[in-house]
């Protein structure tokens, strides 16, 4: 199959839309770092680093002690909720000196 030389993508797929709107390779990490500021305050992601492997929201960091399991799950519910999420996963996630595991 051949393709046309003048062959161009229009759509940004929606892992790679930034905050802008315009094309971002870490788009969905930042959108999601602004969304859980924006809902649990500054002190739940000043310890928090968040990454993505395309549409794999990866959260690795230390957690305030105040997040219960309870909580948690509400985090995990807000990142799926940014448009392109479709997983989470936790590297080395701590909370109240606690490994949390894997999601």
């Amino acid at each position: 199959m051949h393709l046309q030389s003048d062959f161009t993508l229009t759509a940004i797929p929606p892992e790679r839309i930034g905050i802008d709107g315009q094309y971002d390779h870490n788009g969905l990490a930042k959108r999601v770092f602004l969304r859980l500021q924006e809902l649990f305050g500054v002190e739940l992601v000043q310890n928090l680093r968040i990454a993505q492997r395309g549409r794999v929201v990866i959260l690795m960091g230390t957690l305030p002690d105040s997040v219960a399991v309870q909580s948690f799950q509400s985090l995990v519910e807000a990142i799926l909720s940014v448009e392109g999420a479709l997983f989470v996963e936790t590297q080395g996630l701590c909370s109240q000196g606690k490994l949390t595991g894997s999601t």
